[in-house]
């Protein structure tokens, strides 16, 4: 296993070594696409717990053939288009964000050896970078997927209503702890596939939420047009 590892790791450096940027791209978006299948069998493995059949409901069902379905939500099926989206994603948002640790890694640098002046230009990094890029990483991320989705402005307007709040307080239980490790223990070719990686289970969070604020707004569009058609019944009726 550890040789494995270190063959991972020789690759990646090679590679980041030749072309830096490409690099991160295919990584993060490789990486993207592990978040949301993650997403996406949760969800499933979710869905079939909460609809899970007690056994005396069960032979009450074998009994009873004829009856009718209920009208509870169809299961959820594997969507390789969002899992499409959230790769390219993930490729869009690597450069910008390397570019973002670049910048923190010159302008707070770290001296070897120098103890408590390293610890305060990581705590420096983390709270420049959870000030200023974590909420404009997390409007990007939803207008980035909102853009693919194919909504408006208004799509993309209704889906910061309904995620953007709970996307971003969540993002501050989890993200300082783990860039601060990242910005004091990681070099800086490392550090976008570190938070990637450690980012699966937040990106398959904001999979999920981007998915959820995507259902709410379909069904939002299906009673806009439903209330359009009954008006013009009633119209026609009149």
């Amino acid at each position: 296993m550890a040789a494995v590892v270190r063959r991972a790791k020789d690759f990646y450096n090679t590679n980041y070594e030749r072309r830096p940027m490409g690099t991160l791209c295919v990584t993060n978006a490789l990486l993207g696409i592990v978040s949301d299948i993650t997403a996406q069998t949760m969800t499933y493995v979710n869905y079939q717990r909460s609809h899970r059949i007690p056994p005396e409901q069960r032979s009450l069902n074998e009994r009873l053939p004829e009856r009718l379905h209920d009208s509870s939500d169809p299961p959820p099926h594997f969507d390789p288009w969002r899992t499409l989206r959230f790769a390219t994603y993930g490729f869009l948002i690597a450069p910008p964000v390397g570019r973002w640790f670049a910048f923190l890694e010159k302008r707070f640098p770290l001296r070897p050896g120098s103890g408590g002046s390293a610890t305060l230009a990581t705590v420096k990094r983390v709270a420049v970078d959870q000030t200023v890029w974590a909420p404009f990483g997390i409007a990007l991320f939803f207008t980035i997927m909102g853009t693919l989705e194919g909504h408006g402005i208004q799509g993309v307007q209704e889906k910061f209503r309904d995620a953007y709040w709970p996307a971003f307080k969540a993002n501050y239980t989890v993200w300082p702890a783990v860039q601060f490790v990242n910005f004091r223990y990681l070099p800086l070719q490392f550090r976008l596939p570190f938070v990637s990686t450690c980012g699966i289970a937040w990106n398959a969070y904001l999979s999920w939420l981007n998915a959820a604020s995507k259902n709410i707004e379909d069904k939002q569009v299906a009673a806009r047009k439903e209330e359009t058609k009954y008006r013009g019944m009633v119209g026609s009726d009149v």
